[in-house]
């Protein structure tokens, strides 16, 4: 595991016990993989070096993300320049961009120009759910390894619609996405426009501001940039945590995932072995009539992507990819036009890299929901994971657009 520099602060921390986390003067370089020789030795070199990967690449010509702590700086780009490495710095200071996160005084009310806890997400629900107790039907899945109750909300105007299906924030880090997902909350609770007056009105929408709420927790309290949930899974009880997008029950650990506890893709000691993901899948099979679902989406960042079946392999694709494509297309229109932010599409394993165990694989091959994506919000990497708060409205705006484009091109080929 890292090294870690520690400070004992912040308001949880102080009343947990815990030690915060810092990064001071970690770097995060973007690194270019030429051949499987390179991919192969920046692999091996994960663990002498305490490389922390953000974003990794699967194929050559693709680049990797990777933070690191200042002591192997110097040794590290002495590898990368002895093998010919092709690689810039993206970040200097890690630290400083956490910083900027935090609010210097938190409002006690929900807006978007600061990150929010899960506790203060969840004092929003209650006082939406009391608000707009004629659109708003609260529901909770279960609660999470550490007891938490994983909440969720369905807003509908009317009987009879379809319906979209959205969980958010599977990796705790991604603080950008249940932002992002609150402010398009509140959009459709007092629809300023009528292409969101028409989204809200003629479709119902399902969504779980935070599915990783164990993870999510400790990332505001402890851990800014852990990812995983916080279920133990390792018996020496070193690593902690699952990736929750690798846990779901269609071809579990077959490629893009690990079976090492220590890894950020570490796909669980077993099928569905965190109560968040078995618990999810159960709410989607038992609590919504079969057929409702015809859009599910799995909101993440970075990298500015819509991506679809398969993510386990490249050589095939699924019957439904066309429509798939056509509504991608549609969400990237849309909000491209209106913003000039580009969003890319595909299947995930020609667009970004292989994976299986992912929610939008069981969506679509398990129940049948023909139109199933990661969305992947900004940025392209140049600060990753920690979008200043100044982000928040502009991202969550122009995906509100692309939501409009997206049901609107889902119509046109009468999947909804």
């Amino acid at each position: 595991m890292w090294s870690r520099i520690l400070l004992f602060v912040g308001l949880f921390s102080v009343g947990l016990g815990l030690e915060q986390v810092r990064y001071d003067n970690y770097k995060v370089y973007n690194i270019k993989i030429d051949d499987v020789e390179h991919y192969q030795l920046l692999s091996s070199q994960e663990k002498a070096f305490e490389l922390n990967s953000w974003r990794e690449a699967r194929h050559p010509g693709d680049t990797s993300d990777v933070m690191l702590p200042p002591q192997y700086q110097e040794g590290f780009e002495g590898l990368l320049k002895q093998y010919n490495f092709t690689y810039k710095l993206k970040i200097d200071n890690v630290q400083t961009h956490i910083d900027a996160q935090r609010p210097k005084k938190r409002t006690g009310y929900m807006e978007w120009t600061q990150y929010h806890t899960l506790e203060e997400i969840y004092a929003w629900l209650d006082l939406i759910e009391q608000r707009y107790a004629d659109i708003v039907t609260p529901f909770t899945i279960g609660n999470s390894y550490e007891g938490r109750p994983i909440r969720g909300i369905k807003i509908s105007f009317k009987e009879g619609n379809p319906a979209v299906f959205i969980e958010s924030n599977i990796h705790a880090r991604e603080w950008i996405t249940s932002s992002t997902i609150t402010y398009f909350i509140d959009e459709l609770l007092v629809p300023r426009n009528p292409g969101i007056r028409d989204l809200a009105q003629n479709v119902d929408w399902y969504i779980i501001p935070v599915l990783n709420v164990d993870g999510f927790a400790y990332s505001h309290e402890v851990e800014r940039l852990w990812r995983k949930s916080r279920l133990p899974s390792d018996p020496t009880g070193e690593c902690i945590g699952t990736d929750l997008n690798r846990n779901f029950d269609y071809l579990w650990m077959l490629i893009g995932a690990s079976d090492d506890p220590c890894s950020e893709f570490y796909a669980g000691p077993s099928v569905e072995s965190d109560p968040e993901i078995s618990q999810l899948t159960s709410y989607i099979n038992t609590s919504i009539p079969e057929g409702t679902i015809k859009i599910y989406i799995s909101l993440h960042s970075y990298g500015q992507y819509v991506l679809s079946p398969w993510g386990h392999t490249a050589e095939e694709f699924p019957e439904h990819y066309p429509q798939m494509m056509h509504v991608a297309k549609g969400f990237s229109d849309a909000l491209f036009r209106r913003y000039g932010t580009v969003f890319h599409y595909g299947s995930s394993a020609t667009t970004l890299y292989e994976v299986s165990g992912s929610g939008k694989e069981w969506a679509y091959a398990v129940k049948g929901i023909k139109i199933p994506y990661t969305i992947e919000l900004r940025d392209t990497g140049e600060l990753g994971f920690v979008l200043p708060p100044e982000d928040i409205i502009p991202v969550a705006r122009e995906v509100t657009e692309g939501f409009v484009g997206m049901i609107a091109a889902a119509r046109e080929i009468d999947i909804l």
